[in-house]
């Protein structure tokens, strides 16, 4: 009955016989950040005059071949002195050179609405969705995952790539929705989201595109008409002018404007989402209602960052 107790004597006797030894307190464990910077080579600015930006975060790691071609054309200056030329209420805001005859030499670029992909990396909203079977995020971008497929959600504010029938047929027209278009998932490539500048873009005039009659006309013979009609084009659009567009990495670092990305999962961000599921503690609701929140309505959120 006493052997249980002979490892305790034994480590007694060690204890007295060995000088005490004064160990370092262990480090704590280092927190992982919960804010990232945008990376300056994927944060397109555009510049809507009078001190008003659309700020974008492109998404490379999703769609690389989309995300290249606008990161191009921003380089090339294709977008200065365009429009956003298609902004329809409740449904999408569109930019470029809006007429076939002006993107007649431009490459197209391939569909990539969604891919296969790993779950690491992927942190679950951790409520159900209508149109996917799981929904959550990637470096603060909304996803959605089914079949070991992934594709980024289309959100207020998401960029994706305008194009006609054939998938493939996308080049640097871009379009951003301005209330929740899920139907368009999968079906259009996205590839970025609007960071900062949403304001601006809900502000936006809106506007139609041109009829063919009026693009007939535009590019017809007739050349005082094609003038008169550039004219009434651009009385129309001169409140949605993107007056530049730059790579914020071909900036002086001391000008250019810089994000950072709140990390998901963070602590600050499980917080957030639980703020924004439960309301049971407001006294005046009669019915609690239920514990989800839509991915859509609830984006991660982005900061300047100190100088």
């Amino acid at each position: 009955m006493f052997t249980r107790l002979i490892p305790a004597f034994a480590l007694l006797a060690a204890c007295q016989a060995a000088p005490a030894e004064t160990l370092a307190p262990a480090a704590p464990a280092e927190e992982a950040p919960s804010w990232r910077p945008v990376d300056p080579e994927n944060l397109v600015l555009l510049d809507m005059g009078d001190d008003r930006t659309i700020a974008i975060e492109l998404f490379p790691e999703a769609a690389p071949a989309n995300a290249a071609s606008m990161r191009n054309a921003v380089r090339t200056g294709f977008y200065d002195g365009e429009f956003f030329y298609r902004v329809i209420e409740t449904h999408v805001a569109q930019a470029g050179k809006e007429f076939d005859q002006l993107l007649e030499d431009v490459p197209t670029v391939p569909f990539e609405a969604e891919r296969a992909v790993s779950a690491e990396g992927f942190d679950p909203l951790g409520s159900p969705d209508l149109y996917a079977g799981e929904v959550g995020h990637r470096s603060g971008f909304a996803v959605g995952r089914e079949g070991g497929q992934e594709w980024l959600l289309n959100c207020p504010g998401t960029i994706g790539m305008a194009r006609d029938d054939d998938p493939d047929s996308g080049s640097v027209e871009f379009y951003i929705p301005l209330l929740p278009r899920r139907y368009l998932d999968r079906n259009y490539t996205v590839f970025g989201r609007v960071i900062a500048g949403m304001d601006v873009v809900n502000q936006l005039a809106r506007v139609e595109p041109f009829n063919e009659e009026e693009t007939a006309a535009l590019f017809g013979d007739d050349a005082p008409l094609a003038y008169q009609m550039a004219q009434y084009r651009r009385s129309n659009l001169d409140p949605n002018m993107i007056v530049s567009a730059k790579i914020a990495a071909d900036l002086p670092a001391a000008n250019r404007p810089a994000y950072e990305v709140m990390a998901t999962p963070s602590p600050e961000w499980e917080a957030l989402k639980a703020s924004k599921r439960d309301y049971s503690g407001i006294d005046a609701f009669v019915v609690t209602p239920p514990k989800v929140v839509d991915i859509c309505i609830l984006p991660v959120p982005v900061r300047p960052m100190a100088d």
